[in-house]
């Protein structure tokens, strides 16, 4: 069994990380839900990465694939596509309620790969 690739050591903890952070604001089991959501779909995007276009690549390669390839990503994308009109201000209401919740889980996907990317720099440069 080899070691643990360190792009992919740094994108989920980076995404559990960041799942503690953003849980905090609420309670204890958004922090437990928040964190092993979001490093289990970092994983599924780390997988995706080690098929495509392989953990070697160039960093924003890598950053690309990883952040798109994440399911949540793909889902808070649909959300948003879906209530655009309310992202937009062009309806109010009830319906709009939870509209900004596909921004912000996308923008919650966006950090943990520039944390994998910046734990392979790291120990490429330690390794040097």
């Amino acid at each position: 069994m080899g070691r643990i690739h360190p792009f992919v050591l740094g994108h989920v903890i980076g995404a559990a990380i960041t799942g503690v952070v953003a849980g905090t604001f609420l309670d204890w089991t958004a922090v437990a839900t928040f964190s092993s959501v979001l490093a289990v779909n970092a994983a599924i995007g780390s997988l995706v990465c080690w098929w495509r276009p392989s953990l070697g690549a160039a960093g924003w390669k890598l950053w690309l694939t990883a952040s798109f390839a994440n399911p949540l990503m793909v889902a808070a994308i649909a959300f948003s596509l879906d209530q655009y009109n309310c992202l937009l201000g062009r309806q109010t209401g009830w319906n709009c309620m939870f509209a900004d919740v596909g921004p912000l889980t996308a923008a919650a996907c966006l950090p943990s790969p520039l944390i994998g990317l910046l734990a392979r720099w790291w120990r490429r440069r330690r390794a040097a």
